[in-house]
């Protein structure tokens, strides 16, 4: 609309090219003039249709200064969540297997550790059920780490080597969008409940680890 505008803010609505250009948009004329009207109730742009029922209206539509204002919110955003996906996207390609790797076998580890003290130590064998909840949350996590070292050997480490500039247009976004967005949000819900056990072990578990001959009775 700010590109079919003349000087005066107001748009001849029988340019044809103006409503070609809306209709790529809108296909559907009762969306096209329902996005109108709401952009004009809302102080955006004028528009307004006027005539009876069997006869064509007669179309008064401009922009104003609000319009303007609009559009730079809009361009506003958009640069705000293309700054954030580009972030996103360099997190990604920046993303170390190898270290998630050794904070898995280090978890795999202290799991080890805090059964084998919980088994050994009667007053610690109550929570070798919570112990075992974790360890088949933890299998899953291996799981998607195994599936991601998978993606990251076949497609991220492709994609690095190709350079990101060459290859952000291309359909391989998608893909990794759609694969890691999967993992990471089955990763992150059974991480949350491991990483609540981890510390246990260090902070708890060994001091309490009974010499033989224990306490007698």
């Amino acid at each position: 609309m700010i590109r079919h505008a003349g000087a005066d803010g107001y748009i001849d609505a029988k340019k044809e090219a103006f409503w070609s250009e809306l209709n790529a948009i809108y296909s559907n004329g009762n969306n096209l003039d329902s996005r109108l009207y709401e952009l004009n109730d809302n102080g955006v742009i004028n528009y307004e249709e006027i005539g009876e029922d069997g006869f064509a209206p007669i179309v008064i539509a401009g922009i104003k200064d609000q319009t303007h204002a609009h559009l730079s919110a809009l361009i506003s955003t958009i640069e705000a969540e293309t700054i954030e996906l580009e972030k996103h996207i360099k997190e990604i390609l920046t993303f170390d297997p190898e270290q998630m790797t050794a904070e898995i076998e280090k978890a795999q580890r202290q799991l080890v550790e805090a059964k084998t003290a919980a088994t050994a130590n009667e007053m610690l064998k109550p929570i070798l059920k919570p112990i075992g909840e974790i360890e088949r949350h933890f299998a899953s996590v291996v799981e998607v780490s195994k599936s991601y070292d998978n993606v990251y050997k076949n497609i991220i480490r492709p994609v690095q080597r190709e350079g990101q500039e060459g290859v952000r247009a291309t359909v391989r976004w998608a893909i990794i969008s759609i694969v890691l967005s999967t993992m990471f949000s089955v990763a992150i819900s059974n991480w949350s409940k491991l990483s609540e056990l981890l510390a246990s072990p260090n902070n708890t578990l060994q001091p309490t680890t009974p010499a033989s001959g224990g306490h007698g009775g």
